[in-house]
């Protein structure tokens, strides 16, 4: 699952990435945006990057800061002895640094200044079966938007025929969705781009029609299999894993000669016994992942039934949802949400995952919102408390959601990947130990 989601491999990689993304995500929207310079000349592009950077200081510490304290909570807390601060930071600036050059070479100097920028944004688009969270959006005047995808693994080119692209087109149709209701609608949408070190990828417009319906069939693809039925599988012509060795490439040619060597009736009976229970617990474990998304089922088949405003006011009616709320103020990683003259009972209790939605222009469908997820941490029926994962998040938070009405809606952790993974694990243990050499 590495591939697919894009996730590096290496932990403190990983980590810099992470906390890249959180500075992106509060500088867009202020520094980045305040010193806009559109038509920005070759010789002021590492210039205007440096007054972002000074501009952003503030935000650079509390993101390297917020990292540190992960690092320390952490179950693998005993790395963290070896975890060098200064080194962690400069690779962190090194990395911010060259996102902020390649905006300012690709971005500004052809586009001008974005009239609003919105980062981390969640969108449900449950009608075709699809969600995503854009790393950012821009919103220009007459309406118009782009979608921006980070790049902060890594200082590599982005990958124009492979993940990178899929997911920016994947990012792209629903950005559509979200500004218009219909992801087939491109009226408005100005241009797509994958940010990385210094430069970045923008697909020619318009986007190819069989781009489009490859993300479209391989979403198809995958809906499908979690629905437990047996599309057939198709091997592209051109695999980025396989064909190139890619990190995830030996995984993949384990479960292909694993699949041929049972369908044979080559494996040892007591490992196929295990091999067996092991699939039959995996597809469990795709039933179960349907839970995470039965809440937002509700509300947008409610909404397509009577309309967004009949379907809000029943669902806060019958408490299946909040609404009312506002953002009252912020005490370091939590956030204060409260709400007046409502009768209204609030059925939630503490450590209950929720989403706070900020509702937007009336046209912008609730589930395609700003919003953040965080935990109930206290709860009364005027006044809700709720934790998010770091103080990065309750200022995006703050940015985001202050001047929006809140609605709040219950939400569930996905889990699918913390269990699918020692099922990996153990069934190439399984193999390592019960199969002959031979196989």
């Amino acid at each position: 699952m590495s591939y697919p989601f894009g996730v590096s491999e290496g932990e403190r990689d990983y980590l810099a990435a992470n906390t890249v993304h959180d500075i992106m995500s509060i500088a867009l929207p202020t520094t980045i945006l305040y010193n806009w310079q559109e038509g920005a000349k070759k010789f002021q592009w590492v210039g205007i990057a440096e007054r972002i950077e000074k501009d952003s200081e503030e935000i650079i510490e509390k993101a390297v800061s917020n990292a540190q304290e992960k690092i320390k909570t952490e179950e693998k807390a005993i790395a963290s002895k070896n975890f060098n601060l200064e080194g962690f930071r400069a690779d962190v600036e090194y990395r911010f640094h060259g996102l902020l050059v390649a905006i300012a070479k690709r971005l500004m100097v052809q586009y001008e200044q974005p009239k609003r920028a919105l980062t981390e944004v969640t969108i449900s688009n449950i009608n075709e079966h699809h969600e995503g969270r854009l790393d950012a959006a821009l919103e220009f005047y007459h309406r118009r938007y782009a979608v921006l995808d980070w790049k902060t693994n890594n200082v590599n080119q982005a990958s124009t025929g492979g993940k990178d692209r899929w997911q920016l087109i994947s990012n792209i149709l629903l950005a559509n969705y979200r500004y218009s209701g219909n992801e087939n609608n491109w009226d408005k949408f100005r241009f797509g781009a994958v940010v990385y070190y210094q430069k970045a990828y923008l697909p020619d417009l318009p986007i190819q029609q069989d781009w489009i319906d490859k993300v479209k069939n391989d979403r198809q693809f995958a809906y499908e299999v979690l629905c437990g039925g047996r599309p057939n599988t198709q091997k592209p012509k051109f695999c980025p894993v396989c064909d190139k060795g890619g990190e995830s490439s030996s995984e993949c040619q384990f479960y292909r000669k694993d699949s041929r060597l049972a369908y044979e009736g080559k494996l040892p009976a007591e490992y196929a016994r295990i091999r067996g229970q092991l699939i039959k617990r995996r597809y469990l474990v795709l039933d179960e992942r349907a839970e995470t998304h039965k809440h937002k089922f509700v509300i947008q088949t409610m909404i397509n039934n009577f309309g967004e405003k009949t379907a809000l006011e029943e669902l806060g009616n019958t408490s299946i949802i909040y609404g009312n709320y506002k953002l009252d103020s912020i005490e370091g990683n939590s956030v204060i949400l409260t709400r007046s003259n409502t009768n209204h009972y609030t059925f939630l209790e503490p450590r209950k995952v929720v989403r706070m939605i900020g509702k937007e222009e009336q046209d912008i469908p609730l589930l395609a919102s700003v919003s953040e997820k965080g935990f109930v941490k206290e709860v009364d029926d005027s006044k809700l408390v709720i934790d998010l994962e770091g103080s990065i998040a309750a200022e995006r938070a703050k940015q985001q959601l202050s001047l929006l009405p809140l609605t709040v809606i219950p939400d569930e952790i996905n889990l699918t990947r913390r269990v699918l993974e020692p099922m990996h694990r153990f069934h190439k243990l399984a193999a390592d130990v019960m199969l002959p050499p031979e196989l």
